[in-house]
This record gives structure tokens, sequence and C-alpha cells, in this order.
């Protein structure tokens, strides 16, 4: 038709292989990780320590929980002994700054990256539902990652350095540990003949 204009639609293959992410986006995505990590043992450690059991305890209890849950037992466990509502109150605001940073870490640990191989921009694709359903493509910079790795990071070191000046720590454990044990229903049939035949 004369005097029509054609558009010619673009169509984008993104890449989301990660070993083709480059170099320093896999560095600051580690950075993340490494951080939340490190920041869950402080809290894991912050509940050990309100509990006045040792670390190996510590870890038996807290190995299997998810953020949230650390987060709210350490908020509970602290209303039954905090000396008065300011302690509380400092224990809360670092709880809260802890809960914001892993939040943002979801971003990074529970998202893909993809890669527009024309141009070398890295994109966060972020799928949520929660109620409804939500997609967003952004574009994202080492920066950004790099800023939420150093969040995370400051919201551990801010509640250790909480728990060093409070002196709370747990215990380190004295006692010698058992080998591990092959605790499954064969092995205990094989120890125990008779409550198999029961």
């Amino acid at each position: 038709m004369i005097g029509s204009e054609s558009k010619v639609t673009q169509f984008v293959v993104y890449d989301f292989d990660p070993h083709n992410l480059p170099p320093e986006y896999l560095r600051a995505i580690g950075l993340v990780v490494a951080s939340s990590a490190q920041t869950e043992h402080v809290l894991q450690d912050f509940i050990g320590a309100l509990l006045g059991i040792d670390n190996i305890q510590t870890v038996a209890l807290t190995s299997q929980m998810s953020f949230p849950l650390k987060n709210d037992i350490i908020g509970a466990l602290a209303e039954l002994d905090a000396p008065n509502i300011n302690e509380l109150d400092k224990i809360d605001d670092l709880l809260e700054a802890a809960s914001k940073a892993m939040d943002k870490r979801n971003i990074v640990a529970h998202n893909n990256f993809m890669r527009n191989p024309d141009t070398g921009q890295v994109y966060s694709h972020r799928l949520r539902a929660k109620g409804s359903i939500k997609l967003d493509l952004k574009p994202i910079s080492v920066v950004e990652i790099q800023q939420i790795a150093e969040e995370i990071y400051k919201a551990g070191m801010d509640i250790m350095s909480f728990m060093i000046s409070r002196k709370l720590e747990s215990r380190v454990r004295t006692a010698p540990m058992r080998e591990t044990i092959n605790r499954g229903k064969r092995a205990r049939e094989e120890r125990c003949p008779k409550a198999k035949d029961e």
C-alpha cells in the first residue's frame, strides 16, 4: 500500500545458559549466595546462644530450618528473655533488616538470568505467583548484584556484632561425637532381629 510503512518485528533468542554469563556476573552471583549462607549461619548461632545449647546441638536443631523460620524463632526466643523493650526493639530491627536483605537474595537465587547474544545485556527473568502471576524481564547490572550481596553480608555482621556486644554465643561442644550410625529400617532389623518377627 502506497504511503504505508512496513514494520519488522525483531525477535531475540535469549541465552539462558549460565555458563555464558560474563565472569563478573558469575562472581557477583556467587558472592550473593556465599553471603546468604554466612548470614543464615549467624542466625543459626543466635538461636543456639538464646537456647544455651552447644554448637553441634544448634546444627542438629536448625540445619533444616528455612530462613523465615529462623528469623521467627529468634524473635520468639528473644521476647522470652530480653531485659527490656528497647533491647527487643533492637533485635527486631536487626531481624527486619536481615529479612529484607534475604528477600533481595531471592531475586538472584530463584530467578533465571539471560543474556541478549546480540548486545551482551544481562536480564533477570522474574516470575512471581503470589495471588496472581507476574512476569518481569529487567536488565540487571553487576553493581546491583554486588549491592545485594553487601546488604546481605552487612545484615549478618550487624547481628553478629550485636551478639558479641551482649556476650551471646553458643557453647563449643566438648563431648566427643559418636560415629555416624546407620539408623535405616533394614539396619535396625539387622541389629534387632526379634523386632522384625514381632
